[in-house]
C-alpha cells in the first residue's frame, strides 16, 4: 500500500471511530475516491469498518466496490447487508458480478435478494446461475450491443445512444439475425466511419472465435490469448447470441488459476490464505505437512535398511542429502516447464513423444557433466576413486529418473482429468526423494566391492 493510501486508511478509521457526528465528512472523503482505491482499502480494513464504509457510499459506486474485492470479503459483506441493502446494490452491478454475489448466498437469502430486484435484473441473474461455477455461462455478462443484421447505420448508432447506461463496456457490435443468432461483428470504428444510410450487413466481418455457455475458464483465457482479443460473443447450442464475455474478466481468470496452481505447486489449499479462523487454515496446510512426514520416514526406514552399509563405508552418508536435493530439484524444473507447456498449449498430444526423447537427451547430458564433476570432487576430496563412481553413477541415474518422472508425471494427470499442477506438489516431490535415496543406496550396495 503506497504511503498516501496508508494516511487515507488512518484518516477514514479516524472518522469511523467519531460514528455518526462525523459520518457526513467520511461519505464526502469517499466520494472523492476511485473505487479501485476503496477495494484496495478495504483489504486492510476490519470486517466491521468495510460494511460501515460500504453503507456510507453511493449504490453505483459500492456496486464498483463490492465487484471488485476479492470473493472472501465480498461474501463477508454480502452476509451481513440485508436484503434489501444487497439488492440495492447488486442492481447497480453488470450481471456478471451480479450473479457472483449472489451465487455465493444460501438458497432462501438467494430468492429473497433476487424477489427484490426489477424484473429485468432478476430474468438476466437467474439465467446466469444456471450456468457452472468456472465455465463461459459464469463469466458471462447479459449486457452487450447486439443490431439486426439488416439495420442501417444511422440505426444502429441511435439504438447504442440509447443503450448507454446499459452497456458500460463497448468494444465491437454484434449482428444477428431475426432469431437472434450470431452472424457477424462490427467495430465502433467502422461503423462511425461508414455512411449513415449503409447496411451493417456490409461492413461486417466474420466472428474470429465464439465460446460455449459450458466451456471451461481455463480454455476460455487460452483462446482470449490465442486470438489477442478483448471481448467474445457466447453462443448456445444453436448459435444464438446469449452474453458476452470480457477481458478484464478474463484478467481475473488468470489470475485465480495461477494461484491455484501455485498453491498445489506448494502444497497448500488456495483457499486457505483467506480462511476465516485459525483451524481452517491449519486444515488446509496439514494434509501435506503429514505427507512430507511419512517420506521422510519412510527415507528413514530405507537408510536402516542399509545400515549396514552405511557402518563400513561412513563417507555413503556425506552424498545422500546431495542426491535427494539433486533430484528434488530436477524433478520440479522438468515437471514446471511440462506445466506450464501443457496449460498455454505449447505441448501438443502429438508432440509428447519428441518431447519426451528430448528431455531425455537433455537429461543424459546433465547427468553426464554432474556424474563427471561429482565424480572427481569426491576423488579429490576423499581420494576414493571407488565412492567416486558410486555418487557418480548415482547421480547420472537420479538426474534421468527425476527428469522422466517430472516429465511423465504432468502428462498422466493431464490425461486423467486432474490438474498437471500437482505434479510439482509435495507428492510427487516427497516421492522422488523416496526413489533418489533407493537409488542411491542400491547402487552403493551393488557397487560394494569398490567401497573401502
Amino acid at each position: 500500500m503506497s504511503e498516501r493510501l496508508a494516511e487515507l486508511l488512518e484518516r477514514i478509521e479516524t472518522l469511523l471511530d467519531a460514528g455518526e457526528s462525523r459520518a457526513a465528512e467520511l461519505r464526502a472523503l469517499l466520494a472523492e475516491l476511485p473505487a479501485e482505491e476503496v477495494e484496495e482499502l478495504f483489504g486492510e480494513m476490519d470486517s466491521e469498518g468495510r460494511q460501515e464504509v460500504l453503507r456510507l457510499l453511493e449504490p453505483e459506486m459500492a456496486a464498483e466496490v463490492l465487484g471488485g474485492v476479492d470473493e472472501h470479503i465480498q461474501e463477508e459483506i454480502a452476509d451481513a447487508l440485508s436484503d434489501r441493502e444487497l439488492a440495492e446494490i447488486v442492481e447497480e452491478m453488470d450481471s456478471d458480478e451480479a450473479a457472483d454475489t449472489i451465487r455465493h448466498l444460501e438458497p432462501e437469502e438467494q430468492e429473497r435478494v433476487l424477489d427484490l430486484l426489477e424484473d429485468e435484473t432478476e430474468e438476466e441473474v437467474r439465467g446466469l446461475l444456471q450456468h457452472e461455477e468456472d465455465t463461459a455461462g459464469d463469466l458471462m455478462m447479459a449486457e452487450l450491443a447486439a443490431i439486426n443484421q439488416d439495420a442501417l447505420v444511422a440505426e444502429a448508432i441511435e439504438e447504442l445512444r440509447a443503450k448507454a447506461d446499459e452497456v458500460k463496456q463497448l468494444y465491437s457490435v454484434y449482428l444477428v439475425d431475426d432469431a437472434r443468432k450470431l452472424q457477424g461483428v462490427l467495430s465502433l470504428r467502422d461503423m462511425v466511419l461508414a455512411r449513415p444510410g449503409m447496411p451493417l450487413k456490409a461492413l461486417m466481418e466474420p466472428v474470429p472465435v465464439t465460446v460455449t455457455p459450458s466451456m471451461d475458464q481455463e480454455e476460455v483465457a487460452a483462446l482470449f490469448r490465442k486470438y489477442d482479443i478483448v471481448s467474445a460473443p457466447v453462443v448456445d447450442a444453436e448459435g444464438v447470441l446469449v452474453g458476452r464475455i470480457t477481458v478484464d474478466d478474463v484478467l481475473d481468470v488468470i489470475d485465480e488459476e495461477a494461484w491455484e496452481d501455485l498453491s498445489r505447486a506448494v502444497g497448500v489449499d488456495a483457499l486457505s490464505f483467506h480462511a476465516r479462523s485459525l483451524f481452517s487454515i491449519s486444515a488446509g496446510r496439514l494434509p501435506w505437512l503429514i505427507l512430507g512426514l511419512f517420506g521422510g520416514l519412510l527415507s528413514a526406514r530405507i537408510l536402516a535398511h542399509f545400515q549396514l552399509a552405511l557402518s563400513q563405508v561412513l563417507t555413503l552418508a556425506f552424498f545422500v542429502p546431495v542426491i535427494t536435493a539433486l533430484g528434488g530439484n530436477i524433478g520440479i524444473q522438468s515437471a514446471t516447464i511440462m506445466v506450464r507447456g501443457l496449460a498455454t498449449g505449447e505441448v501438443k498430444s502429438r508432440s509428447l513423444r519428441l518431447r519426451m526423447l528430448r528431455e531425455l537427451t537433455v537429461s543424459g547430458l546433465n547427468g553426464l557433466v554432474i556424474g563427471v564433476i561429482s565424480y572427481f570432487v569426491v576423488w579429490i576430496w576423499l581420494g576414493d576413486r571407488g565412492l567416486g563412481t558410486v555418487v557418480s553413477l548415482s547421480m547420472l541415474s537420479v538426474v534421468v529418473w527425476a527428469t522422466t518422472t517430472g516429465t511423465l508425471v504432468p502428462i498422466v494427470l493431464s490425461a486423467i482429468g486432474v490438474d498437471p499442477a500437482y505434479a510439482t506438489g509435495p507428492f510427487v516431490t516427497t516421492t522422488n526423494d523416496v526413489v533418489d535415496l533407493t537409488i542411491y543406496m542400491l547402487i552403493a550396495h551393488q557397487l560394494s566391492f569398490l567401497l573401502t
